[in-house]
């Protein structure tokens, strides 16, 4: 059966993230997690063979869905951003950029002694939720409501998603902290400040600014007053890049070119015209620091977020 899995595990038209809680590969797209490889420009992608956990993908492959996307599976302490939790009742939402008849949903969650510096293992979870769909096409937006085992500090949630006619299934990684806050990636050697690098006159994200003296903040143009650049179609664009178009400035999800503002999915509008605080809109990512108004309230957020209700989710606080 092991074989068979492996025979039909090329990617199929299913794709999906959980956004909610950010998974692993959702805060690589965003730029949130640093060195990820190819999954930051597809964190829907997470894809290998199903029958998890008698078959599926390899122990110390199972972040990368089986070795699709490798850096997923390097695993320590601070490796990852982590986001924050609590044990009982919880809501996972999955985005789904292309259904697909599905089997069941899974979830784990790492035990109370397993090792953050070792690569994850199935000997680490235990089953915790899961969801059976009996072949049922879901829609695009999928929610969960789970019970989390009681946990503290740092564990790591899989989210596995079994379709049904292939052999094939989805595997998304969440690191989180369990009663405390939003952590950023450990990144030895590099400070969290990117105002003052370790190697001096060196940026912290070598090849980004063409002046070494100019680290990259796309919220806080070179020239003060100075409006975002204007979309350009030949020019690509990595996540959290800026432009404006037609009076509007947007914000890229993840890589592009070519893709039209206020068109394509993979821009999400965050000003129009001199108006820098637009209504909240679920299918907006916002990073830390943004403004909405929802509710007639403003709100700001305090970490990426897209599809988290203001005045719910804790991720806004009122401004």
């Amino acid at each position: 059966m092991m074989a068979l899995s492996f025979g039909f595990s090329m990617k199929v038209s299913a794709h999906g993230y959980v956004n909610s809680p950010e998974s692993r590969s959702v805060l690589c797209q965003q730029g949130i997690n640093n060195d990820c490889g190819g999954v930051t420009y597809e964190p829907q992608s997470v894809e290998g063979p199903g029958n998890f956990p008698e078959a599926g993908v390899a122990d110390g492959q199972i972040a990368s869905g089986g070795g699709v996307f490798p850096k997923l599976d390097e695993q320590s302490e601070n490796r990852w951003a982590k986001v924050p939790m609590s044990s009982g009742a919880y809501t996972f939402n999955w985005k789904l950029t292309a259904a697909h008849a599905t089997e069941n949903w899974d979830y784990y969650i790492t035990k109370e002694n397993w090792d953050p510096n070792q690569p994850l293992k199935r000997s680490d979870l235990e089953l915790f939720c899961s969801v059976n769909d009996g072949g049922k096409r879901p829609d695009f937006n999928v929610s969960h409501d789970c019970v989390v085992p009681q946990r503290t500090g740092y564990h790591v949630i899989l989210a596995y998603w079994e379709v049904a006619d292939t052999a094939n299934a989805f595997y998304q990684v969440i690191d989180a902290n369990f009663d405390g806050g939003f952590i950023e990636p450990g990144n030895p050697g590099e400070p969290e400040n990117p105002g003052e690098p370790s190697n001096p006159g060196e940026p912290e994200n070598p090849g980004e600014p063409s002046n070494p003296g100019e680290p990259e903040n796309p919220g806080e143009p070179s020239n003060p007053g100075e409006q975002e650049p204007a979309w350009d179609a030949t020019k690509v664009y990595q996540g959290k890049d800026r432009v404006t178009y037609n009076g509007k400035t947007y914000q890229a999800k993840w890589w592009t070119q070519g893709d039209t503002p206020g068109e394509a999915s993979v821009w999400s509008p965050i000003s129009e015209g001199n108006e820098k605080i637009l209504d909240w809109n679920a299918n907006t990512v916002y990073k830390n620091g943004d403004l909405i108004l929802y509710d007639g309230k403003t709100y700001q957020a305090k970490w990426w977020t897209e599809g988290d209700t203001p005045g719910v989710a804790d991720v806004w606080q009122l401004s």
